[in-house]
């Protein structure tokens, strides 16, 4: 979601000193009136000569109307030493004043450091924003909405567009301006916007607030969950989503008359990994059923052992459904996604290749390790950190996860200073000292033994000064040896961001002490969520590992995709709470999952749930 809305905020904040284009444009200064004379289809050499020979504040209007430029080429470096010319801004006319902090908090923005840019866009100079054309002020409210979303800060975000609301005049303003609201709102892991309550102050965001929530809490039952809209709209009739719904909402009345009637369900049910996720799928089926739900006919057919899916498939075909859920087994998925063409949609439980083009009506949703990497990486570049080592298992399978997380933590603009693996003969102690280079200074210490008499030398290993978190893999025997090691190297107070392997899903406060302070992501449904299916299932299902935990929490969440998949596809950023974390829809019709933060305090899992955002200077 937040790449979408990114992009909706570049498309609606257009830099007001320039638009999009190449190094030569024509630089619109429309709505931030510069004084001076106006210079138009000029380079950035160009303008940056004009200003060497302009006097202020004529020169800093041609040294902004450059950084523009290179700003919307994406060119970050430039901008950056292009805007390093026209501090301090306070001398400067509030116009230019206004811009060049826009500019830097946006330049903060696209460089991954959204805290930066909230409080640039949160400065003291903002609070006259109100002198400002409306255009101005709409542009400003955007980039600190999408510095907001970036921080996780949802509700603060959708504070920002219920303000600019005030803005708009025409329908299709308000219209587009709803819809990204309530992708905002649909971002936000349940519970987070009720902890955030403070920050709701006006009658527009309270709505909004009871929307969501009432929306959320009929979430799968579609018959409900229109009726609850409905009433909605008439206590709330005053309210700009009242006569404009987002469009995501008014799509949810045709998802009454289209829905999958008839299912087919294709399982391994002979392997523990198909019998948790059947466990899921009927749990949610039976449950729809006890609340009088209208429930598809549903064929389970059963893949345990079978090489070649595609007779089954057809077999799944001739029955007469008009979709299938599954098949569970990667290759599996590989010969669907190989077809040309299926005859009726399909989810299938696992990913195929990445590099294949899917054929039409094919969608893909599994326990993807890459967004648990993402999210943890997330989750420790919001934390301030920048230098990681990374720790997993030995093997080809882990290689993968370790060159996915420095990929993407490059990606962000982090570095990997370190990187090691353990397993097989090596020592966690050994792993320990080689992943901080405890092992050079150890090495160097016996050198010095070497040549200076013993009794000379008092030495305290010294580990690398250079990281300032490890993201690790490991399960939680792993983890329980693995930390505890770290603190004797003197390696604890080094913060561990790890994935949901650490975590077995079971209430052990002795157990799970060793554990203490490590951060890590995982399914809602794991970490305790309050969803309705877990008074039930507790009383029927045996208790179960973390892996058949997150298992039964897909199969969950397969029933409950199966009707609004045309709603997550015509409308791409929206969200939907699930058991296995917060969905939506990718671009190739696979669906992503947004897991929630928790940490080990005491030996229990703590749900981590974004921070209090700073308070509104501006005030707009």
């Amino acid at each position: 979601m937040k790449a979408i809305y990114r992009c909706a905020f570049f498309l609606g904040a257009t830099m007001l000193l320039s638009h999009c284009g190449s190094s030569t444009v024509t630089p619109d200064i429309s709505d931030m009136p510069a004084p001076g004379t106006r210079a138009e289809n000029l380079t950035i050499n160009e303008l940056l000569t004009l200003a060497s020979d302009a006097q202020s504040p004529q020169a800093e209007a041609y040294i902004l109307q450059a950084s523009a430029i290179a700003l919307r080429a994406g060119d970050l470096d430039n901008t950056a030493a292009i805007l390093s010319g026209i501090e301090p801004v306070d001398d400067l006319p509030i116009e230019l004043a206004i811009e060049a902090t826009r500019q830097q908090a946006e330049l903060a923005l696209l460089r991954n450091d959204a805290q930066n840019a909230l409080e640039l866009a949160n400065s003291r100079l903002l609070e006259r924003t109100a002198e400002l054309p409306a255009d101005t002020r709409r542009s400003l409210m955007r980039l600190r909405a999408a510095a907001f979303i970036e921080l996780e800060q949802y509700l603060a975000a959708a504070r920002e567009h219920t303000r600019m609301a005030e803005t708009l005049t025409s329908p299709e303003q308000i219209a587009d301006n709803n819809n990204h609201i309530w992708q905002i709102l649909t971002a936000a892991p349940a519970g987070s916007l009720d902890s955030q309550s403070t920050l709701v102050d006006s009658y527009e965001l309270r709505g909004w607030l009871e929307l969501i929530n009432v929306v959320n809490s009929e979430q799968n039952n579609i018959e409900r969950q229109v009726a609850a809209i409905t009433r909605w709209r008439d206590r709330w009739n005053q309210h700009t989503a009242a006569s404009i719904l987002p469009d995501a909402l008014a799509f949810a009345v045709e998802l009454l008359n289209s829905r999958p009637q008839h299912i087919a369900l294709m399982l391994p049910l002979g392997e523990p990994a198909g019998q948790a996720v059947n466990e899921g799928f009927m749990a949610a089926y039976y449950h729809a059923v006890s609340q009088n739900q209208q429930v598809p006919m549903v064929e389970i057919i059963d893949t345990s052992g079978v090489r070649d899916v595609a007779s089954l498939y057809q077999q799944a075909v001739g029955l007469g459904v008009d979709m299938i859920i599954g098949p569970l087994h990667k290759e599996s998925v590989r010969q669907l996604q190989s077809m040309e063409q299926l005859p009726v949609p399909t989810l299938a439980l696992n990913y195929g290749d990445d590099w294949r083009s899917n054929p039409l009506g094919f969608y893909q949703f599994g326990l993807a390790p890459e967004d648990e990497i993402r999210q943890a990486a997330r989750m420790a570049w919001q934390a301030g950190h920048r230098y990681a080592a990374v720790l997993t298992p030995a093997g080809e399978d882990y290689r993968r996860i370790q060159d996915g997380f420095v990929e993407y933590w490059q990606s962000l603009g982090g570095e990997v200073v370190s990187q090691a693996s353990f397993g097989g003969a090596t020592s966690y102690s050994d792993v320990i000292r080689q992943l901080m280079s405890i092992d050079v200074s150890e090495a160097r210490a016996e050198r010095l033994r070497e040549v200076l008499p013993r009794d000379n030398i008092n030495f305290t290993p010294r580990r690398r000064q250079d990281v300032d978190f490890i993201f690790m893999l490991a399960n939680p025997a792993e983890g329980r040896q693995l930390k505890p090691t770290m603190a004797f190297h003197f390696v604890g107070d080094v913060p561990v961001y790890a994935m949901p392997a650490i975590y077995d899903g079971r209430t052990d406060a002795n157990g799970n002490r060793d554990l203490n302070g490590i951060t890590f992501v995982d399914a809602p449904w794991v970490l305790g969520s309050d969803d309705p299916l877990r008074i039930s299932t507790g009383e029927v299902w045996s208790p179960a590992s973390g892996p058949v935990q997150r298992l039964r929490a897909m199969g969950i969440d397969s029933f409950r995709l199966y009707a609004r998949m045309s709603q997550l596809e015509n409308f791409p950023g929206i969200r939907l709470q699930g058991a296995t974390g917060i969905l939506s829809m990718r671009e190739d019709g696979s669906i992503r999952r947004e897991l929630i933060g928790a940490r080990f305090v005491d030996g229990m899992t703590t749900v981590l749930l974004p921070e209090t955002p700073m308070p509104d200077v501006a005030g707009n």
